[in-house]
């Protein structure tokens, strides 16, 4: 999903809360959870998808 890398760790972070709290958010669940990061690439719809695919893989223990 990178671009420039400026805003990863924040979208990370919210990423990780978000499926801490909803393993399996729809796309709206999604735009909510990361409304509060800016990314200056406009990589959102990457994003999004990153965090689905996140949301299909099985953790591991």
């Amino acid at each position: 999903v990178p671009q420039c890398g400026y805003c990863q760790s924040g979208q990370i972070m919210s990423a990780v809360a978000l499926l801490k709290q909803n393993p399996k958010p729809s796309d709206e669940d999604i735009d909510s959870a990361m409304a509060g990061n800016l990314c200056r690439c406009g990589t959102y719809q990457r994003i999004r998808a990153a965090i689905h695919r996140a949301a299909e893989t099985p953790a591991k223990a």
